[in-house]
């Protein structure tokens, strides 16, 4: 009895070694946001401003078109989520479902896309985009967000979950496969759905490698590139603007993550993802 609950303790002081190792990062940046520009470089740290202050946010939203930044992330995040979970879902549903020739050779070249990182493969897709003329437009940024590998695989897992019989009554009822797929699968599986959409969502939100290639423009930059520039011309970085700044472009997302975690925390249990 006392060893189980010597155990207890031990994993609550890793879990709470772990929650603080996750959530300092976000402590100190709201930390350097709002001190006076004095105690943002003092040496020992001061964990606690000795007052508020928003001069720092008010210099981050002069000093850039957040406006714009915000509209090219929010297009470019919600259009290939949209792409890639209604992919996911159809692609999902097919290797779940069907048997065809060379199925699981196929499911194992869709996965190993995941293998593949995004350097490999940007010169030669800069240089393709750039033959088609889509180098700083939205297509350019989109371009490697409209399928996910990583949606097909978790929707391929949660369609599994769905009873044959419940299909096989759709279709006596007279239902194609497209309207099995919207209206029976995809309310089943909403939390796998959910979950996939807000990992993707935060994934594209926080790209910054493909678009700070493929953009040339101020006009079509997106939030992690405009911080990237937030920056004098001689390199010097003024760091409470700059968490000013980043503040402001996390915020939307942390908003978001505590709205759907509920959805979230279901969709991964559905997979057995761990």
């Amino acid at each position: 009895m006392a060893g189980r609950a010597l155990g207890r303790w031990l994993a609550f002081l890793v879990v709470a070694a772990g929650a603080v190792v996750m959530v300092l990062p976000f402590y100190w940046m709201v930390v350097t946001a709002v001190s006076p520009a004095p105690e943002i470089i003092a040496f020992p740290p001061r964990w606690i401003p000795s007052r508020l202050v928003g001069d720092h946010f008010r210099e981050a939203w002069a000093r850039a078109p957040w406006l714009v930044y915000y509209k090219n992330s929010l297009v470019v995040a919600t259009v290939s989520v949209g792409c890639s979970v209604l992919f996911g879902l159809f692609a999902g549903y097919a290797f779940a479902v069907y048997r065809f020739p060379l199925q699981n050779l196929f499911f194992l070249l869709i996965l190993a896309t995941l293998m593949v990182p995004v350097q490999v493969t940007s010169v030669a897709l800069y240089v393709f985009l750039a033959r088609l003329g889509w180098v700083d437009t939205y297509q350019g940024i989109l371009a490697p967000n409209f399928a996910s590998a990583f949606a097909v695989y978790l929707i391929r897992q949660a369609v599994q979950t769905v009873p044959t019989d419940l299909l096989d009554a759709a279709r006596i009822d007279g239902a194609g496969e497209a309207q099995i797929v919207v209206r029976v699968v995809a309310p089943l599986i909403k939390p796998v759905l959910a979950a996939v959409a807000m990992l993707l969502f935060l994934s594209s939100w926080n790209d910054f490698l493909w678009p700070v290639i493929v953009i040339n423009s101020e006009r079509m930059r997106t939030l992690p590139v405009g911080i990237a520039l937030f920056k004098d011309p001689y390199g010097f970085i003024n760091y409470g603007p700059l968490m000013a700044a980043t503040v402001i472009t996390v915020a939307p997302m942390l908003i978001a993550y505590a709205v759907s975690q509920r959805y979230m925390i279901r969709g991964i249990a559905m997979t057995g993802l761990r």
